[in-house]
């Protein structure tokens, strides 16, 4: 059932890509359960230019999350979310950080507050919540807040020309990078350029993807297999998201 009753609504979500992407189901039905209302989306500003291109959001906020000695931004921030006059917050981050938000916005009460920091009104108090799939643990919280249904994640509304990139009928995508914190964890380029020999001898065009970071290894790998072709730092997420589609 939608509510009508709520007209400012913030929505927080600051994590990485792949947390971003389990987000949308959420995002949609919190759309669907608040038709009227202005919404507005806090989150940082890789994906600001993406989130843009849904209708998910009437706004959207960037959070630069300032470090704690940074108190004249912390404080411009807090100034900026309690100018905005909204009546629900739905916490998705659900960190440290966006608890000390509610802390420092709610010193005179009048939010309702979805999350899990201790006195908000719709806490999600599941001991289990950190042994929980994102995509439950989201749905259990919005259910707490009055949000039944939550839809899968759905990219169907992101669109891209991949004209701009020379792409042959037949690719696979390869994607080198890991958390710039975990290193180790990566393959080794020369693993990747030996799959990419391989997919080329079988009439398959290697196409790397990856952000700044890994235009490194990109080269690395287009230096033993100068068939690839090497993305890296050349595409919006839109773009990733039309190449898995193709």
């Amino acid at each position: 059932m939608a509510d009508d009753i709520h007209r400012s609504i913030l929505v927080i979500k600051l994590g990485a890509l792949g947390d971003m992407v389990l987000a949308l189901g959420p995002f949609a039905a919190i759309r669907k359960h608040h038709p009227e209302a202005k919404i507005i989306l806090l989150t940082t500003p890789p994906y600001i230019s993406f989130l843009s291109l849904s209708d998910y959001f009437d706004e959207i906020w960037a959070d630069t999350r300032p470090t704690i000695w940074r108190f004249s931004e912390w404080w411009k921030l807090i100034g900026r979310l309690k100018a905005g006059g909204f009546s629900r917050i739905y916490d998705l981050q659900t960190s440290d950080r966006t608890g000390w938000y509610y802390r420092l916005m709610c010193l005179r009460g009048g939010y309702e507050w979805s999350g899990i920091v201790l006195g908000c009104s719709h806490r999600h108090t599941n001991p289990k919540r950190d042994f929980m799939h994102s995509i439950d643990r989201q749905k259990e919280q919005l259910a707490v807040a009055g949000i039944k249904t939550v839809p899968d994640p759905d990219l169907s509304w992101v669109s891209s020309s991949l004209d701009k990139f020379l792409l042959k009928s037949r690719y696979v995508l390869l994607v080198p990078g890991t958390a710039a914190h975990r290193l180790a964890k990566r393959w080794p380029a020369i693993r990747f350029a030996s799959l990419a020999q391989s997919l080329v001898a079988q009439g398959i065009q290697p196409v790397i993807i990856g952000g700044s970071p890994e235009m490194l290894i990109g080269k690395q790998i287009t230096n033993v297999c100068p068939s690839v072709l090497n993305l890296t730092g050349k595409t919006e997420l839109e773009d990733i998201v039309a190449l898995a589609h193709h």
